[in-house]
Protein backbone atom coordinates (compact mmCIF):
# COMPACT_ATOMS: atom_id res chain seq x y z
CA UNK A 1 0.00 0.00 0.00
CA UNK A 2 1.47 3.19 1.13
CA UNK A 3 4.62 3.93 3.53
CA UNK A 4 4.01 5.74 6.64
CA UNK A 5 6.91 8.07 7.42
CA UNK A 6 6.93 8.99 10.93
CA UNK A 7 8.02 12.45 12.51
CA UNK A 8 11.95 12.42 13.52
CA UNK A 9 10.85 13.81 16.85
CA UNK A 10 8.35 10.78 17.80
CA UNK A 11 11.49 8.86 17.64
CA UNK A 12 13.27 11.04 19.46
CA UNK A 13 10.92 10.99 21.88
CA UNK A 14 10.81 7.27 22.22
CA UNK A 15 14.43 7.58 23.43
CA UNK A 16 14.15 10.19 25.81
CA UNK A 17 11.38 7.89 27.59
CA UNK A 18 13.26 5.38 27.40
CA UNK A 19 16.16 7.46 29.16
CA UNK A 20 13.41 8.66 31.72
CA UNK A 21 12.36 4.98 32.80
CA UNK A 22 16.55 4.16 32.99
CA UNK A 23 17.16 7.13 35.24
CA UNK A 24 13.72 6.91 37.42
CA UNK A 25 15.24 3.36 37.73
CA UNK A 26 18.68 4.58 39.23
CA UNK A 27 16.67 6.85 40.85
CA UNK A 28 14.07 4.34 42.56
CA UNK A 29 17.47 2.25 43.73
CA UNK A 30 18.84 5.27 45.08
CA UNK A 31 15.83 6.14 47.31
CA UNK A 32 15.83 2.17 48.28
CA UNK A 33 19.49 1.90 49.39
CA UNK A 34 19.87 5.53 51.00
CA UNK A 35 16.83 6.02 52.70
CA UNK A 36 14.41 2.91 52.58
CA UNK A 37 16.88 0.27 53.77
CA UNK A 38 20.41 1.61 54.08
CA UNK A 39 21.41 -1.18 56.29
CA UNK A 40 21.02 -3.42 53.19
CA UNK A 41 23.48 -0.98 50.97
CA UNK A 42 26.34 -3.65 50.29
CA UNK A 43 28.85 -3.04 47.66
CA UNK A 44 27.72 -6.43 46.19
CA UNK A 45 23.90 -5.59 45.93
CA UNK A 46 24.53 -2.26 44.72
CA UNK A 47 26.33 -4.08 42.03
CA UNK A 48 23.77 -6.22 41.59
CA UNK A 49 21.24 -3.59 40.70
CA UNK A 50 23.58 -1.60 38.61
CA UNK A 51 24.22 -5.01 36.67
CA UNK A 52 20.85 -5.06 35.76
CA UNK A 53 19.80 -1.32 34.92
CA UNK A 54 20.69 -2.57 30.95
CA UNK A 55 18.25 -4.89 31.17
CA UNK A 56 15.49 -2.44 32.29
CA UNK A 57 16.89 -0.28 29.70
CA UNK A 58 16.14 -2.54 26.55
CA UNK A 59 12.84 -3.45 28.23
CA UNK A 60 11.81 0.27 28.48
CA UNK A 61 12.38 0.51 25.02
CA UNK A 62 10.60 -2.57 23.75
CA UNK A 63 7.87 -1.71 25.62
CA UNK A 64 7.93 2.04 24.56
CA UNK A 65 8.68 1.39 21.00
CA UNK A 66 5.63 -1.05 21.03
CA UNK A 67 2.94 1.15 22.22
CA UNK A 68 4.09 4.09 20.56
CA UNK A 69 4.73 2.46 16.94
CA UNK A 70 2.77 4.57 14.02
CA UNK A 71 2.30 7.35 16.80
CA UNK A 72 1.98 10.91 15.80
CA UNK A 73 2.33 13.54 18.74
CA UNK A 74 0.91 15.94 16.21
CA UNK A 75 -2.46 14.13 15.45
CA UNK A 76 -3.24 13.14 19.21
CA UNK A 77 -3.48 14.85 22.18
CA UNK A 78 -1.78 15.04 26.25
CA UNK A 79 -4.14 12.78 27.06
CA UNK A 80 -3.65 9.93 24.90
CA UNK A 81 0.10 10.27 25.58
CA UNK A 82 -0.65 9.94 29.27
CA UNK A 83 -2.42 6.74 28.52
CA UNK A 84 0.23 4.98 26.66
CA UNK A 85 2.68 6.35 28.71
CA UNK A 86 0.33 4.52 32.22
CA UNK A 87 0.20 1.54 29.88
CA UNK A 88 4.05 1.24 28.81
CA UNK A 89 4.79 1.47 32.30
CA UNK A 90 2.69 -0.70 33.95
CA UNK A 91 3.74 -3.17 31.04
CA UNK A 92 7.43 -2.64 31.55
CA UNK A 93 7.34 -2.82 35.26
CA UNK A 94 4.87 -5.99 34.91
CA UNK A 95 7.63 -7.49 31.93
CA UNK A 96 10.83 -7.01 35.11
CA UNK A 97 8.88 -8.70 37.87
CA UNK A 98 8.55 -11.64 35.46
CA UNK A 99 11.59 -11.69 34.81
CA UNK A 100 12.91 -11.30 37.75
CA UNK A 101 10.34 -14.08 39.14
CA UNK A 102 12.13 -16.07 36.82
CA UNK A 103 15.91 -15.99 36.99
CA UNK A 104 14.85 -16.07 41.27
CA UNK A 105 16.43 -12.73 41.69
CA UNK A 106 15.51 -12.87 45.71
CA UNK A 107 17.94 -9.79 45.99
CA UNK A 108 15.41 -7.63 44.25
CA UNK A 109 13.39 -5.51 46.56
CA UNK A 110 9.77 -5.98 45.63
CA UNK A 111 9.65 -2.64 47.02
CA UNK A 112 11.51 -0.99 43.60
CA UNK A 113 8.47 -2.09 41.56
CA UNK A 114 5.96 0.33 43.24
CA UNK A 115 8.73 3.41 43.35
CA UNK A 116 9.85 2.69 40.35
CA UNK A 117 7.00 3.43 37.68
CA UNK A 118 5.94 6.46 39.99
CA UNK A 119 9.23 8.18 39.62
CA UNK A 120 9.21 6.95 35.76
CA UNK A 121 5.44 8.45 35.06
CA UNK A 122 6.86 11.84 36.84
CA UNK A 123 9.71 12.03 34.80
CA UNK A 124 8.54 11.50 31.40
CA UNK A 125 5.19 13.31 31.80
CA UNK A 126 7.61 16.34 32.57
CA UNK A 127 9.09 16.00 29.85
CA UNK A 128 6.04 15.71 27.72
CA UNK A 129 4.14 18.34 28.84
CA UNK A 130 7.61 20.77 28.60
CA UNK A 131 7.80 19.77 25.46
CA UNK A 132 4.13 19.95 23.94
CA UNK A 133 4.17 23.76 25.59
CA UNK A 134 7.37 24.71 23.49
CA UNK A 135 6.07 22.38 20.13
CA UNK A 136 2.96 24.38 20.20
CA UNK A 137 4.72 27.61 20.60
CA UNK A 138 7.08 27.13 17.69
CA UNK A 139 3.68 26.04 16.15
CA UNK A 140 1.65 29.29 16.83
CA UNK A 141 4.52 31.14 15.21
CA UNK A 142 4.07 29.01 12.45
CA UNK A 143 7.05 27.39 12.34
CA UNK A 144 7.08 23.17 11.67
CA UNK A 145 3.12 23.41 10.09
CA UNK A 146 2.29 20.91 8.23
CA UNK A 147 0.88 21.80 4.91
CA UNK A 148 -2.68 19.41 4.03
CA UNK A 149 -4.59 18.85 0.77
CA UNK A 150 -8.05 17.48 1.88
CA UNK A 151 -9.60 15.33 -0.63
CA UNK A 152 -13.33 13.49 -0.32
CA UNK A 153 -16.30 13.43 0.78
CA UNK A 154 -18.16 16.69 0.88
CA UNK A 155 -19.55 16.96 4.92
CA UNK A 156 -16.40 15.51 6.38
CA UNK A 157 -14.04 17.77 4.07
CA UNK A 158 -15.57 20.59 5.27
CA UNK A 159 -15.77 19.46 9.37
CA UNK A 160 -11.71 18.35 9.17
CA UNK A 161 -11.57 21.42 7.98
CA UNK A 162 -13.04 23.42 10.40
CA UNK A 163 -11.35 21.44 13.25
CA UNK A 164 -8.02 22.24 11.79
CA UNK A 165 -8.72 25.56 12.02
CA UNK A 166 -9.82 25.60 15.36
CA UNK A 167 -6.56 23.71 16.42
CA UNK A 168 -3.70 25.70 15.42
CA UNK A 169 -1.19 24.60 17.76
CA UNK A 170 -1.45 21.03 15.93
CA UNK A 171 0.90 23.07 13.15
CA UNK A 172 -1.13 22.37 10.20
CA UNK A 173 -2.06 24.27 7.27
CA UNK A 174 -4.89 23.24 4.56
CA UNK A 175 -3.10 24.41 1.07
CA UNK A 176 -6.53 23.19 -0.76
CA UNK A 177 -9.34 20.85 -0.24
CA UNK A 178 -11.82 18.91 -2.84
CA UNK A 179 -15.45 17.73 -2.58
CA UNK A 180 -16.67 14.44 -4.14
CA UNK A 181 -19.69 13.50 -3.88
CA UNK A 182 -20.59 9.99 -3.56
CA UNK A 183 -21.59 8.70 -7.37
CA UNK A 184 -19.92 11.97 -8.89
CA UNK A 185 -17.36 10.32 -11.29
CA UNK A 186 -16.69 12.90 -13.04
CA UNK A 187 -15.66 15.44 -10.40
CA UNK A 188 -14.10 12.59 -8.69
CA UNK A 189 -11.74 12.48 -11.86
CA UNK A 190 -11.13 15.98 -12.25
CA UNK A 191 -10.14 16.31 -8.46
CA UNK A 192 -7.36 13.53 -9.05
CA UNK A 193 -6.60 15.34 -11.90
CA UNK A 194 -6.39 18.90 -9.75
CA UNK A 195 -4.74 16.50 -6.92
CA UNK A 196 -1.58 15.70 -9.41
CA UNK A 197 -1.40 19.53 -10.53
CA UNK A 198 -1.23 20.35 -6.58
CA UNK A 199 1.76 17.71 -6.18
CA UNK A 200 3.70 19.13 -8.50
CA UNK A 201 3.36 22.19 -7.95
CA UNK A 202 2.71 22.96 -4.53
CA UNK A 203 4.58 22.28 -1.26
CA UNK A 204 1.99 19.28 0.46
CA UNK A 205 3.33 17.50 3.37
CA UNK A 206 0.42 14.84 3.43
CA UNK A 207 -3.06 13.91 1.66
CA UNK A 208 -5.62 13.13 3.66
CA UNK A 209 -9.09 11.54 2.00
CA UNK A 210 -12.18 11.95 3.74
CA UNK A 211 -14.42 8.96 3.71
CA UNK A 212 -16.43 7.62 2.00
CA UNK A 213 -15.25 8.13 -1.72
CA UNK A 214 -15.35 6.07 -4.47
CA UNK A 215 -12.86 3.20 -4.81
CA UNK A 216 -10.76 3.86 -7.58
CA UNK A 217 -10.28 7.84 -6.87
CA UNK A 218 -9.21 6.52 -3.59
CA UNK A 219 -6.75 4.67 -4.94
CA UNK A 220 -5.68 6.84 -7.67
CA UNK A 221 -5.19 9.49 -4.60
CA UNK A 222 -2.96 6.89 -2.73
CA UNK A 223 -0.96 5.97 -5.35
CA UNK A 224 -0.23 8.95 -6.75
CA UNK A 225 0.71 10.41 -3.14
CA UNK A 226 2.78 6.99 -2.17
CA UNK A 227 4.90 7.50 -5.94
CA UNK A 228 5.81 11.23 -4.50
CA UNK A 229 6.47 9.83 -1.32
CA UNK A 230 3.95 11.71 0.67
CA UNK A 231 1.91 10.71 3.78
CA UNK A 232 -1.56 10.22 3.81
CA UNK A 233 -4.23 10.05 6.38
CA UNK A 234 -7.55 8.62 5.73
CA UNK A 235 -10.97 10.42 7.80
CA UNK A 236 -13.18 7.30 8.33
CA UNK A 237 -16.71 6.59 8.02
CA UNK A 238 -18.92 4.48 10.17
CA UNK A 239 -17.83 1.84 8.88
CA UNK A 240 -14.00 2.40 7.97
CA UNK A 241 -13.58 3.79 12.14
CA UNK A 242 -13.42 -0.02 12.73
CA UNK A 243 -9.92 -0.76 11.11
CA UNK A 244 -8.67 1.46 13.97
CA UNK A 245 -7.68 -1.34 16.14
CA UNK A 246 -6.82 -3.66 12.85
CA UNK A 247 -3.39 -4.95 11.65
CA UNK A 248 -2.47 -5.17 8.06
CA UNK A 249 -0.64 -8.91 7.50
CA UNK A 250 0.75 -10.32 4.16
CA UNK A 251 -0.68 -13.43 4.22
CA UNK A 252 1.21 -15.47 1.67
CA UNK A 253 1.05 -12.33 -1.15
CA UNK A 254 -2.12 -11.72 -0.02
CA UNK A 255 -3.08 -8.09 1.84
CA UNK A 256 -5.32 -9.22 5.24
CA UNK A 257 -6.54 -6.26 7.30
CA UNK A 258 -7.31 -8.00 10.60
CA UNK A 259 -10.11 -5.50 12.24
CA UNK A 260 -10.68 -6.05 15.89
CA UNK A 261 -13.85 -5.93 17.15
CA UNK A 262 -12.28 -5.05 20.88
CA UNK A 263 -9.76 -3.86 22.93
CA UNK A 264 -9.68 -7.20 24.69
CA UNK A 265 -8.50 -9.05 20.98
CA UNK A 266 -4.99 -7.16 20.77
CA UNK A 267 -2.89 -10.17 20.41
CA UNK A 268 0.54 -8.81 22.24
CA UNK A 269 -1.33 -7.49 25.08
CA UNK A 270 -3.53 -10.30 25.59
CA UNK A 271 -0.32 -12.34 25.84
CA UNK A 272 1.19 -9.72 28.42
CA UNK A 273 -2.28 -10.53 30.23
CA UNK A 274 -2.17 -14.19 30.12
CA UNK A 275 1.74 -13.85 31.48
CA UNK A 276 -0.07 -11.57 34.50
CA UNK A 277 -2.64 -14.14 34.71
CA UNK A 278 -0.18 -17.24 35.14
CA UNK A 279 1.92 -15.44 37.90
CA UNK A 280 -0.81 -13.78 40.00
CA UNK A 281 -3.17 -17.49 39.92
CA UNK A 282 0.31 -18.95 41.08
CA UNK A 283 1.13 -16.77 43.76
CA UNK A 284 -2.41 -16.85 44.80
CA UNK A 285 -2.88 -20.15 44.90
CA UNK A 286 0.28 -21.42 46.75
CA UNK A 287 -0.32 -18.39 49.42
CA UNK A 288 -4.45 -20.12 49.96
CA UNK A 289 -3.32 -23.58 49.53
CA UNK A 290 -4.00 -24.05 53.48
CA UNK A 291 -7.37 -21.96 53.55
CA UNK A 292 -8.19 -23.91 50.76
CA UNK A 293 -6.97 -27.05 52.43
CA UNK A 294 -9.47 -26.09 55.76
CA UNK A 295 -12.41 -25.28 53.47
CA UNK A 296 -11.93 -29.06 52.10
CA UNK A 297 -12.57 -30.48 55.36
CA UNK A 298 -15.01 -28.31 56.42
CA UNK A 299 -16.89 -28.91 53.41
CA UNK A 300 -16.85 -32.79 54.20
CA UNK A 301 -17.86 -31.86 58.12
CA UNK A 302 -21.02 -29.54 57.30
CA UNK A 303 -22.20 -31.83 54.26
CA UNK A 304 -20.61 -35.24 54.37
CA UNK A 305 -22.39 -36.96 51.37
CA UNK A 306 -21.06 -34.46 48.80
CA UNK A 307 -17.99 -33.92 47.34
CA UNK A 308 -16.06 -31.05 47.93
CA UNK A 309 -15.31 -29.71 44.93
CA UNK A 310 -18.30 -29.08 42.01
CA UNK A 311 -17.51 -28.91 38.71
CA UNK A 312 -20.23 -27.70 35.44
CA UNK A 313 -19.92 -26.80 32.49
CA UNK A 314 -19.12 -23.56 31.16
CA UNK A 315 -18.85 -21.66 28.12
CA UNK A 316 -14.98 -20.07 27.80
CA UNK A 317 -13.22 -18.62 24.98
CA UNK A 318 -15.54 -18.29 21.65
CA UNK A 319 -17.56 -21.12 22.38
CA UNK A 320 -15.33 -23.53 23.91
CA UNK A 321 -16.71 -25.74 26.74
CA UNK A 322 -14.98 -26.28 29.50
CA UNK A 323 -14.76 -27.72 33.26
CA UNK A 324 -15.09 -25.26 35.92
CA UNK A 325 -14.13 -25.93 39.41
CA UNK A 326 -15.78 -24.35 42.34
CA UNK A 327 -15.97 -25.85 46.04
CA UNK A 328 -19.30 -27.26 46.32
CA UNK A 329 -21.21 -24.70 48.27
CA UNK A 330 -25.40 -26.10 47.89
CA UNK A 331 -26.59 -30.22 48.71
CA UNK A 332 -26.03 -32.90 46.67
CA UNK A 333 -28.86 -32.93 44.73
CA UNK A 334 -29.25 -29.29 43.91
CA UNK A 335 -29.60 -29.23 40.28
CA UNK A 336 -32.73 -31.60 40.61
CA UNK A 337 -34.54 -29.53 43.45
CA UNK A 338 -33.66 -26.15 40.95
CA UNK A 339 -37.36 -26.65 39.43
CA UNK A 340 -39.05 -26.91 42.87
CA UNK A 341 -37.38 -23.62 43.19
CA UNK A 342 -37.72 -22.08 39.83
CA UNK A 343 -40.76 -19.32 41.07
CA UNK A 344 -37.68 -18.36 43.83
CA UNK A 345 -35.81 -16.52 40.49
CA UNK A 346 -35.19 -13.00 41.24
CA UNK A 347 -33.00 -12.38 38.25
CA UNK A 348 -34.40 -11.79 34.35
CA UNK A 349 -32.95 -12.70 31.87
CA UNK A 350 -31.65 -16.17 31.30
CA UNK A 351 -29.48 -16.32 34.54
CA UNK A 352 -30.75 -18.31 37.59
CA UNK A 353 -30.68 -16.76 41.02
CA UNK A 354 -32.28 -17.12 44.27
CA UNK A 355 -31.64 -14.66 47.54
CA UNK A 356 -30.92 -16.86 50.31
CA UNK A 357 -30.73 -20.20 48.17
CA UNK A 358 -32.70 -23.06 50.26
CA UNK A 359 -30.11 -25.34 48.52
CA UNK A 360 -27.02 -23.42 49.87
CA UNK A 361 -25.32 -25.22 52.95
CA UNK A 362 -24.46 -23.65 56.01
CA UNK A 363 -20.99 -23.49 55.50
CA UNK A 364 -21.95 -22.62 51.49
CA UNK A 365 -23.57 -19.31 52.63
CA UNK A 366 -20.45 -18.48 54.08
CA UNK A 367 -18.10 -19.29 51.04
CA UNK A 368 -20.23 -17.87 48.48
CA UNK A 369 -20.45 -14.34 50.44
CA UNK A 370 -16.87 -13.93 50.39
CA UNK A 371 -16.02 -15.64 47.18
CA UNK A 372 -14.15 -17.90 48.78
CA UNK A 373 -16.46 -20.70 47.25
CA UNK A 374 -14.33 -19.34 43.49
CA UNK A 375 -10.96 -20.00 44.93
CA UNK A 376 -10.58 -23.63 42.61
CA UNK A 377 -10.53 -21.49 39.74
CA UNK A 378 -7.34 -20.37 40.20
CA UNK A 379 -6.65 -23.71 38.34
CA UNK A 380 -9.27 -22.91 36.02
CA UNK A 381 -6.83 -19.55 35.18
CA UNK A 382 -3.30 -21.53 35.07
CA UNK A 383 -5.24 -24.07 32.59
CA UNK A 384 -5.94 -21.18 30.81
CA UNK A 385 -9.51 -21.73 30.63
CA UNK A 386 -10.17 -18.81 32.67
CA UNK A 387 -8.86 -15.40 33.33
CA UNK A 388 -8.39 -13.42 36.41
CA UNK A 389 -10.42 -10.72 35.21
CA UNK A 390 -13.15 -11.13 32.34
CA UNK A 391 -16.70 -11.56 31.85
CA UNK A 392 -18.06 -14.55 34.66
CA UNK A 393 -18.66 -17.72 32.85
CA UNK A 394 -22.16 -18.75 31.25
CA UNK A 395 -23.64 -22.08 31.69
CA UNK A 396 -24.28 -23.42 28.04
CA UNK A 397 -28.18 -23.32 28.50
CA UNK A 398 -27.78 -19.36 29.51
CA UNK A 399 -25.14 -18.86 26.68
CA UNK A 400 -28.31 -20.44 23.92
CA UNK A 401 -30.71 -17.42 24.82
CA UNK A 402 -28.18 -14.96 24.16
CA UNK A 403 -28.81 -12.05 21.62
CA UNK A 404 -26.40 -11.11 18.48
CA UNK A 405 -25.20 -8.42 21.24
CA UNK A 406 -24.59 -10.50 23.68
CA UNK A 407 -22.61 -13.03 21.75
CA UNK A 408 -19.31 -10.46 22.54
CA UNK A 409 -18.78 -11.79 25.68
CA UNK A 410 -17.76 -15.02 24.66
CA UNK A 411 -14.82 -12.89 22.86
CA UNK A 412 -12.73 -12.55 25.94
CA UNK A 413 -11.69 -15.32 28.13
CA UNK A 414 -14.07 -15.38 31.20
CA UNK A 415 -12.61 -13.95 34.71
CA UNK A 416 -12.82 -14.31 37.77
CA UNK A 417 -13.67 -11.48 38.73
CA UNK A 418 -15.34 -8.49 36.47
CA UNK A 419 -16.78 -5.32 36.98
CA UNK A 420 -19.94 -7.12 37.89
CA UNK A 421 -18.41 -8.70 40.49
CA UNK A 422 -17.65 -4.97 41.90
CA UNK A 423 -20.54 -3.26 41.45
CA UNK A 424 -23.43 -4.70 43.41
CA UNK A 425 -23.17 -8.68 41.98
CA UNK A 426 -26.70 -9.86 42.50
CA UNK A 427 -28.37 -6.63 43.28
CA UNK A 428 -28.22 -5.81 39.27
CA UNK A 429 -30.19 -6.71 36.70
CA UNK A 430 -29.70 -8.61 33.76
CA UNK A 431 -29.16 -6.66 31.34
CA UNK A 432 -27.44 -3.98 33.15
CA UNK A 433 -24.86 -6.97 34.00
CA UNK A 434 -24.38 -7.78 30.26
CA UNK A 435 -24.49 -3.88 29.45
CA UNK A 436 -20.98 -4.03 32.21
CA UNK A 437 -19.39 -6.97 30.44
CA UNK A 438 -19.62 -4.95 26.89
CA UNK A 439 -18.05 -1.85 28.43
CA UNK A 440 -15.52 -3.84 29.67
CA UNK A 441 -14.65 -5.58 26.45
CA UNK A 442 -14.64 -2.64 24.86
CA UNK A 443 -12.44 -0.44 27.01
CA UNK A 444 -10.34 -2.88 27.55
CA UNK A 445 -6.76 -2.71 29.15
CA UNK A 446 -4.37 -3.63 31.49
CA UNK A 447 -4.82 -0.55 33.33
CA UNK A 448 -8.51 -1.35 33.72
CA UNK A 449 -8.00 -5.16 34.55
CA UNK A 450 -5.56 -3.83 37.86
CA UNK A 451 -8.52 -1.63 38.79
CA UNK A 452 -10.91 -3.93 38.81
CA UNK A 453 -8.49 -6.37 40.85
CA UNK A 454 -7.98 -3.60 43.56
CA UNK A 455 -11.61 -2.97 43.51
CA UNK A 456 -12.38 -6.47 44.05
CA UNK A 457 -10.90 -6.99 47.44
CA UNK A 458 -13.27 -4.32 49.41
CA UNK A 459 -16.22 -5.63 47.38
CA UNK A 460 -15.24 -9.29 48.53
CA UNK A 461 -14.61 -7.83 52.39
CA UNK A 462 -17.88 -5.43 51.83
CA UNK A 463 -19.98 -8.01 50.57
CA UNK A 464 -21.78 -5.98 48.10
CA UNK A 465 -24.59 -8.10 46.35
CA UNK A 466 -23.63 -11.48 48.07
CA UNK A 467 -26.78 -13.41 48.19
Amino acid sequence: MFKHWTNRWDELAVLIDTGSAYLAYLIAVHVYLTWINPHVATMELVTFYFSFSPVLLALSWIVLKFNFKGYSRRWNQLPAEVRMLLLANMESTLALALLIFLVKATWFSRLIFVILPLISMVLQLTVHVLTKIGVNRIRLGKRDVKRLIIIGYPKRVRIFSRTVEQVPSAGMDVVDRMEIPLGSVEIGHQAINTLRQLLHTTVIDTVVLALPMADDVMMSAIQMAHQQGKEVRMVLDEVGALAYKSVLYDFYGNSVLVVNSSRGQQSARQAIKRAMDMVFALFILLVTLPVMALIALLIKWDSPEGSVFFVQDRVGLNGRIFPCFKFRTMVPNAESLKAEFAHLNVMSGPVFKIPDDPRTTRLGKLLRRTSLDELPQLVNVLLGHMSLVGPRPALPSEVEHYGEDYRKRLSVRPGITCLWQISGRNDIDFEHWMQLDMEYIDSWSLILDLKILLKTIPAVIQQKGAH
